[in-house]
């Protein structure tokens, strides 16, 4: 069946896990130089600190008007200015590396850069794939993050050892152009718009798009008629609750398998990867088993399903995680926590798809707005309570946040915005 209808649709999502990985190594970087910065010009954690909330504010601020644009505009000029910018500024970052001011405004216009990434890929999803795959569609794309992150540990490693930390800025500033030029040349913001997809493979895509209006084209919503649905602040919400996770094991992990549990740092380095080599199961699983629940229990239960136990397993885990005498059975059961939440993520990105498949880039960028309120929360917050209460207690809030963000999905209903009809003025019914 998937021979006659034609596979365009996964060459598109291939180029899109390339965009994420890409992405990641770029976003990395600067954690893996971090200490070796620190060293060089005396910083002080705060200081920083503040350039890691830099990115994040960056971040932060393109990605509502990325998810709109992409949504009204097309995503490939937003996606590929986006790209060329991070890929800019980091390429810059050894250069205004010698004073934190300009490190910290390096730091926040390569953020601006990749804030539009993950709604504008999110708005090409919904275009290129029907509703029952949009769960393996986002989860496929998605492993370009955890990827990301186990390269840049690899290869930022191996090149500060044998060359030097600037290397690692100059090499993956390198890669956005790249991924630009190949999706210029083979990727399109729509499939009707592509010269090699079969007649098949688009009617197959263009069947299956969400709400339609009277013409049988898919409906465009307004903003506010977007966000004036409870669910979709109830998936909005649950996601902020598990960044809140993902962050705190993003930012922590390593200083708390150093300090928290006594490892070398090298091998702190080499255990953190664990967790993210689990995503990268985990996350394209994830949206497999979202499309498959959707077609046994329909779209509210079958939507929801995994990311709401991924979250609440996952919160389990990290307390047990939390709570093992033994170091190992710790990052195991930490490594278990991560598979479980990120299973959730398939489930969680498709979701926008359902609601309104031309507006997915718009709530999604939300998704990231919000969420991003997370990563500069969560790890300002996990320091003053490891400060007070000890590295235990920020892994239990952690479990807490997780077990809140899937009772507050449970809430949301997972269906197609509804189109509203306005009655038509100036005619009167009846006698």
């Amino acid at each position: 069946m998937e021979s006659k209808i034609g596979n365009k649709r996964w060459y598109i999502i291939a180029m899109l896990v390339l965009c994420f990985t890409f992405m990641y190594l770029g976003r990395a970087s600067i954690s893996i130089a971090g200490p070796v910065l620190m060293k060089e010009y005396g910083w002080t954690g705060t200081q920083f600190g503040l350039v890691s909330t830099a990115f994040f504010i960056g971040y932060a601020l393109t990605m509502l008007p990325a998810g709109w644009l992409s949504d009204r505009f097309g995503a490939t000029k937003v996606i590929v200015v986006g790209t060329l910018l991070w890929s800019l500024f980091t390429f810059l970052t050894p250069v205004g590396s010698a004073a934190i001011s300009s490190l910290v405004l390096i730091r926040a216009v390569v953020g601006l850069g990749q804030g539009v990434t993950l709604p504008a890929t999110s708005s090409l999803v919904s275009r290129w794939v029907p509703k029952k795959e949009a769960g393996k569609a986002q989860g496929l794309t998605l492993v370009g993050v955890p990827l990301g992150v186990v390269l840049t540990m690899l290869i930022g490693v191996y090149l500060i050892q044998n060359y030097n930390w600037q290397t690692i800025f100059y090499l993956f500033a390198l890669l956005g152009p790249i991924w630009s030029l190949i999706w210029v040349k083979f990727g399109k913001d729509r499939p009707d718009l592509h010269s090699s997809i079969s007649q098949e493979e688009l009617e197959y895509i263009q069947s299956d798009q969400g709400s339609k209006d009277s013409g049988g084209h898919a409906v465009s919503f307004s903003a506010k008629e977007i966000f004036s649905v409870a669910s979709v602040w109830g998936a909005i919400i649950s996601y902020f609750c598990y960044n809140y996770v993902f962050y705190l094991l993003l930012t922590w992990l390593p200083t708390y398998l150093a300090v928290g549990r006594g490892f070398t740092l090298v091998k702190s380095g080499y255990y953190t990867m664990i967790p993210y080599l689990v995503a990268m199961i985990t996350y394209p699983l994830g949206g497999i088993l979202a499309d498959w629940a959707s077609q046994k229990y329909g779209q509210n239960i079958g939507r929801k399903l995994f990311p709401v136990c991924g979250l609440i397993i996952g919160g389990i885990a990290l307390i047990f995680g939390a709570q093992a005498s033994n170091a190992n059975m710790a990052i195991f059961l930490i490594a278990a926590s991560m598979g479980c939440l990120t299973i959730t993520q398939g489930g969680f990105f498709s979701i926008p798809i359902i609601f309104a498949p031309k507006n997915a880039g718009t709530i999604v960028g939300m998704y990231g707005f919000i969420g991003t309120m997370a990563g500069i929360s969560a790890p300002l917050v996990t320091g003053m309570v490891v400060d007070s209460y000890g590295y235990n207690f920020a892994l239990f809030l952690g479990s807490s946040m997780a077990i809140l963000g899937a009772v507050i999905l449970l809430t949301a209903k997972i269906k197609p915005i509804e189109v509203k009809i306005k009655p038509l003025s100036g005619i009167s019914v009846g006698n």
